[in-house]
């Protein structure tokens, strides 16, 4: 089977949501990728038809948004959610965010999911169950998110945290 459009970025993008959809939880992820991977096909070719209104740039919008997310991080929050709660289209929700936090909606999450298994660990809690009350589905998405963001594993920032 050949690629109808040889537009290596565009298959990279749908590539990466392909992977997401298959092996992750975490609807948010999937959510940003899908609307990143649609929005750069569309962009590049599509017709341009009716295209969506540009976000307000609201530092309060994006505050309610950040609010929702230190309450509920531990859910496995969608992007839907995020975008009801500040009024605007999912699409409309990322631009805001990046132009305003310079992060995604997911990886501002994953930020603090980071923060409050930190939390967990400092306390002594074992690795699965900081995971887990952090919001990650498991040890190893922990590990992964902690080791790409800290440059150490989980274990080693609680060993450090037990003997410091």
């Amino acid at each position: 089977m050949q690629n109808m459009l040889n537009d290596i970025g565009l298959i990279d993008r749908f590539s990466r949501l392909h992977r997401a959809l298959e092996a992750e939880r975490d609807d948010l992820r999937a959510d940003e990728l899908t609307v990143g991977a649609f929005s750069m096909l569309f962009g590049r070719y599509g017709s341009g038809g009716d295209r969506p209104e540009r976000a307000p740039q609201s530092r309060a919008i994006v505050r309610r948004v950040i609010e929702l997310m230190q309450t509920r991080y531990s859910e496995n929050l969608c992007l839907d959610d995020l975008a009801r709660v500040a009024g605007l289209t999912r699409f409309q929700l990322i631009r805001l965010f990046k132009r305003t936090v310079g992060l995604t909606p997911h990886a501002y999450l994953v930020q603090i999911r980071l923060n409050a298994a930190c939390r967990h660990l400092k306390r002594g809690c074992p690795l699965a169950e900081s995971a887990l009350a952090a919001g990650f589905c498991d040890q190893s998405a922990l590990t992964k998110h902690f080791k790409r963001s800290y440059g150490i594993t989980p274990l080693q920032f609680a060993d450090a945290a037990r003997t410091g």
